[in-house]
């Protein structure tokens, strides 16, 4: 039951692009154990499904530029597919590192884009 709760919750996150993916693996290898590289394929994988409905209601509610959508998704199909098969092959050790490396990259990005509107 709490899987599928954290399923549920993380999907809802992700579909309204607040990051469900990232909580998905702390989830996957933090408390079910799962390794790095498999439990990035499960969030890759994840994220078409949960995709899907959130880009279909963001149309809806007039969010997409409907010209952006084709070549975004199969840009996000390319690189989800891709982002699968280059885990099974990784070393665990250093994709966890580059996965550390990738984030502290986007903290400090974020930080300097608000320290830069102050």
């Amino acid at each position: 039951m709490v899987a599928f709760l954290v399923a549920a919750a993380t999907g809802v996150l992700t579909g309204a692009g607040i990051g469900g993916g990232t909580l998905l693996l702390l989830y996957l290898t933090g408390v079910q154990g799962i390794a790095q590289g498999a439990a990035q394929g499960i969030n890759l994988s994840y994220y078409l499904a949960t995709a899907a409905p959130a880009l279909i209601g963001h149309i809806r509610k007039k969010r997409v530029a409907i010209k952006t959508v084709l070549p975004s998704l199969f840009a996000a199909l390319v690189g989800a597919g891709a982002g699968a098969a280059l885990s099974a092959v990784i070393d665990a050790d250093l994709l966890r590192r580059l996965f550390g490396a990738l984030w502290i990259a986007i903290g400090a990005r974020e930080l300097w884009k608000a320290f830069q509107k102050r």
